[in-house]
């Protein structure tokens, strides 16, 4: 029970593993937890509002080996704000806004990598919407656009997403 190390541990939204620690995405109040995987005991937070007070909610967060990253999802309305944070020191945070790029880039729901770059899944920035967003994990900063409803105008709303490793 996350809620017995911190009562506001709780609504998450998806969650990784790096192999050694599990973490749960925030839905709500920003706050990471990780636990051990073999110590099962021991949880550590990480709460992203004391970098930007934006990174509250997210759905569904994925990992490099290096980084953490959670998908920017609804705070009472959309928005774009990719957080990424050091899975060695757990406190490390870096933010990634997307929206700066393209406005219609808020609201994801799921994102998953490839080991290069980061994918996250269009669902509703104020409607549902089909640009997937792509962005370089080493640097963290260059943003491409995929615009799936120009292959078909009904290619839009999606929740998750997956990679096949290679």
């Amino acid at each position: 029970d996350l809620t017995l190390t911190d009562p506001a541990l709780n609504g998450f939204w998806g969650g990784f593993t790096d192999g050694t620690h599990g973490y749960v995405v925030p839905n709500g109040n920003g706050k990471v937890a990780r636990f051990g995987m073999h110590d099962f005991n021991v949880v550590e937070i990480l709460d992203l509002t004391l970098t930007d007070p934006d990174l509250k909610r997210f759905a569904g967060g994925f990992t490099d080996g290096v980084y953490g990253y959670v998908v920017p999802t609804n705070n009472g309305a959309p928005f774009g704000k990719v957080a990424r944070f050091g899975v060695q020191d757990f406190k490390t945070v870096e933010i990634l806004d997307l929206a700066e790029t393209d406005a219609d880039l808020k609201g994801f729901f799921g994102g998953f990598t490839d080991g290069v770059y980061g994918y996250l899944v269009p669902y509703y920035n104020g409607a549902r919407f089909g640009k997937v967003a792509r962005f370089g994990m080493q640097d963290f900063d260059a943003v491409e656009i995929l615009d799936l409803t120009l292959t078909d105008p009904d290619l839009k709303g999606f929740v998750g997403g997956f990679t096949d490793g290679v």
